[in-house]
């Protein structure tokens, strides 16, 4: 059975090798900065799987308007089982006043679709500089 949960300063770098294995290590590359991401982060969950971490997501939310959905990853050999729903739903809420925003990967439209996001022809980005 899998448990959902925020994540503890002990689950840091168990959800960095997550992350790594399913393609975000120039995101997660170094372990400091990393921690700094979680700690300035309102908003985690961890989907564990017995002994292992399965699945992550984060989030920024101002708990009023805005929300932000900055990640959402599942272990390849667990998708398709509704990880990734319960772990966006365990960070959104239920509340419609909050409008959320998200980067979506690519291939991942139809998952967003699903839980109810639409393109938007209004958001802007400004992308960070790769160090």
């Amino acid at each position: 059975m899998i448990e959902f949960r925020s994540i503890t300063p002990e689950d840091y770098e168990l959800v960095r090798q997550l992350l790594v294995e399913v393609g975000w290590q120039h995101h997660v590359g170094n372990p400091e900065q990393f921690r700094q991401m979680m700690e300035n982060t309102d908003r985690t969950v961890v989907a564990w799987d017995d002994s292992r971490i399965v699945g992550f997501a984060r989030a920024l939310c101002d708990g009023v308007s805005n929300g932000y959905l900055s990640m959402v990853a599942v272990a390849a050999e667990q998708r398709g089982q509704g990880i990734g729903r319960k772990l966006v739903e365990s960070l959104i809420g239920d509340d419609p006043g909050i409008t959320w925003v998200l980067r979506a990967a690519p291939g991942s439209k139809e998952f967003w679709e699903k839980m109810g996001f639409k393109e938007s022809d209004t958001a802007m980005e400004r992308l960070r500089i790769q160090k």
